[in-house]
């Protein structure tokens, strides 16, 4: 399967070239975007006009997830892979020399084909290289270096400014110094394998609670994001640093619960751990809201209930690359991504009209109606694999 039989797939820091480029993904993600929308403020840019810019490298990211397959069959895991971060890093850093809405909106969606790219090709490509012994603790390793790197770029931001082109040039060239790495693995590329065309939502049908899981995080991550400091800002009684305090205190979460709930997946099962990561987190969650007077109580609640939720998207990737090999992972991966970033487009939309029908309690409705749901379809699935290993009991 691989060109390098002697690898050590079993060493965790055989796979970091992986862990480090995944860095500079998260970095596309957390640096670029706050950024962007920062410069476009000092221009007197609208508000609908900066999110529809920005929102724009959607687009782009689904497109890598139609293309990624094709692309890897082609030329492989390593230039796909690279290829993709230095497309995002150019297209970010052109971002600050152009002065049109057309433009700017085109660099977007190159930016997330790039990143997107980058994406599709390092998840697959960490799956087929880890063990089943490995497989959680590779993929808790894989989102904590990306959150790191989505953390590195409003550091970068709040360091240099945002009115010259300084910072964008900064995060351009961590991204590529990043990614370069990912040239020790060149002996142990997968083979290319050619597949059949799939639909980008193939794992809608296939791999139903996979996809449940992965929407689940998809719709609450950017909702929480978004709306909570919204939210902060409309209640009476409420501190005005939560408003920068609660994202923070989500990511460190997903940073910090990542690797032990990853040990704690291994001992007891990816399934079982998902049920509870996925019950307590949502809980959590949702009780966000009702805590918002105390600025500990809520801080601790955000940084507990985002690792929990965070989890789930660590243990449907580990549960991806588990089922599916070879060729039918990229498609599978292609797939998983599309599925998230749809989520995250949706999420904030359904949320918010939650909340605009109720101040006090429609984000927690919201959270408890897709954690509910997550969990009525990882059952009903569960119980359809038991009746058909019941009646087929040599399968």
């Amino acid at each position: 399967m691989f060109k390098n039989k002697n690898w050590n797939t079993s060493n965790l820091i055989n796979l970091s070239p992986i862990f480090f480029s995944s860095f500079g993904l998260g970095m596309a993600f957390g640096g670029y975007i706050p950024l962007i929308s920062l410069w476009l403020d000092t221009l007197n840019i609208s508000f609908s006009t900066i999110g529809f810019i920005t929102g724009a490298s959607s687009l782009g990211v689904i497109l890598s997830a139609y293309f990624g397959p094709k692309i890897v069959t082609k030329i492989g895991y390593l230039k796909g892979a690279i290829y993709g971060i230095i497309l995002a890093s150019i297209a970010g850093v052109l971002f600050r020399f152009c002065n049109h809405e057309g433009t700017w909106t085109l660099l977007r969606i190159i930016a997330g084909l790039g990143f997107g790219l980058h994406w599709v090709i390092s998840e697959a490509w960490l799956g087929q290289l880890v063990t089943n012994a490995n497989r959680t603790r590779a993929m808790s390793l894989y989102v904590i270096s990306m959150a790191l790197g989505f953390s590195a770029g409003p550091i970068i931001i709040w360091i240099l400014g945002v009115s010259s082109y300084i910072p964008f040039l900064i995060i351009g060239t961590l991204q590529i110094i990043s990614v370069l790495p990912l040239i020790l693995l060149n002996g142990v590329q997968p083979n290319h394998e050619k597949e059949r065309k799939k639909s980008p939502l193939f794992l809608l049908k296939v791999s139903p609670t996979i996809a449940a899981g992965c929407i689940l995080v998809g719709l609450i991550d950017l909702s929480l994001i978004s709306l909570l400091p919204v939210l902060v800002n409309r209640l009476p009684l409420t501190a005005d640093s939560l408003i920068y305090l609660i994202p923070i205190a989500g990511g460190l979460g997903t940073v910090v619960m990542q690797y032990p709930l990853a040990l704690v997946s291994e001992k007891f099962g990816n399934r079982l751990t998902a049920y509870l990561s996925s019950t307590f987190g949502v809980i959590l969650c949702s009780l966000i809201p009702f805590s918002l007077h105390s600025t500990v109580v809520s801080l601790i609640l955000t940084f507990i209930g985002s690792g929990l939720v965070y989890f789930l998207y660590t243990i449907s990737l580990a549960m991806l690359s588990e089922r599916f090999k070879g060729g039918r992972l990229i498609s599978a991966n292609a797939s998983f991504i599309v599925l998230f970033e749809l989520s995250n487009l949706i999420g904030p939309v359904i949320a918010g009209a939650f909340l605009d029908k109720s101040l006090n309690y429609g984000l927690s409705i919201f959270l408890i109606l897709i954690g509910t749901t997550y969990l009525i379809i990882a059952k009903i699935r569960d119980f359809q694999k038991a009746k058909k290993k019941y009646m087929i009991p040599n399968e």
